[in-house]
């Protein structure tokens, strides 16, 4: 098989891992059980996107700039990306919390799935950039691994936290779509870039690095603030919010139940960043 083919079948591979994982929870939203799936499967997704940052992005970042700049450039952007949203967040959006209206309130809510969409979309990007820059077909393979082993899983929690954020299933096909085609493209742009990018070798980790370690800071802060919190909040934190949605006039709320599921969500969470840190030690190999 020349390394071409081997490359083109490797973009249809991952473009049907990618629906087959981002579909799981589009199906499940059609059952009864649907509320439950998605907070055991958001706690989940919580634990990924820690992982993801911790394990995934903010060592690759420091890889890639350890031999451009010596000063921690990795350390800072990742700090700086979690200030971002901090400060979108907290700052910009949270003196204004207490009276939204309920429409006000979605989108803000709504605001995250389509930052982790981006995010994960430039890193898929990337990803398939380096399969399709790869000259060997033992090291394309390898490549491959690691990308099919991150696609499933990433594209699953991506659209639990589109449906928890309240968004449209048309929509939520959308992005989808748009996340499911990154790699496939980043594999044919390496193809295309090859000639380009192979003189910039520097120039071209000094991107990687940069983007790989501002994303990191902003995965642990959708994974810590947006998703583990809201899982693992008390009954009474989460009657509190009921109360100021049903003031605001929005009776889609449901009245909230003692959380049964709480050690069951702190299972998953460590199940999430387990899984990131075998799937990174695999692609290491």
């Amino acid at each position: 098989m020349s390394l071409l083919t081997f490359k083109l079948l490797a973009a249809v591979a991952i473009l049907a891992i990618g629906v087959i994982g981002g579909v799981i929870p589009m199906l499940a939203a059609r059952h009864e059980f649907s509320r439950r799936f998605f907070s055991l499967g958001n706690a989940f997704a919580g634990g990924l996107f820690l992982g993801v940052g911790f394990i995934h992005l903010l060592p690759e970042g420091m890889e890639k700039l350890e031999g451009v700049v010596e000063f921690p450039l990795a350390a800072l952007l990742a700090a700086l990306g979690l200030g971002a949203l901090l400060l979108i967040d907290r700052v910009i959006y949270g003196d204004h919390h207490s009276h939204e209206t309920p429409d006000k309130l979605r989108l803000h809510q709504s605001f995250y799935p389509f930052v982790l969409l981006a995010l994960l979309s430039v890193h898929s990007v990337i990803a398939g950039i380096s399969l399709g820059l790869e000259s060997h077909l033992v090291g394309s393979f390898v490549i491959l691994l690691g990308i099919l082993s991150h696609k499933g899983s990433a594209a699953f929690a991506l659209m639990v936290s589109v449906h928890n954020a309240g968004i449209r299933a048309r929509q939520q096909k959308s992005m989808l779509a748009i996340f499911v085609v990154m790699t496939p493209l980043g594999v044919l742009g390496g193809l295309l870039a090859g000639v380009v990018l192979a003189g910039n070798e520097e120039t071209a980790a000094l991107i990687e690095g940069s983007f790989n370690a501002l994303a990191a800071g902003t995965f642990i802060y959708v994974a810590t603030v947006e998703i583990i919190d809201a899982e693992m909040s008390t009954r009474e934190m989460r009657l509190a919010k009921y109360v100021l949605s049903a003031l605001g006039g929005d009776d889609d709320v449901p009245m909230p139940e003692k959380d049964t599921d709480r050690v069951a969500k702190f299972a998953l969470i460590i199940a999430g960043i387990a899984l990131m840190a075998l799937l990174s030690n695999w692609h290491a190999h």
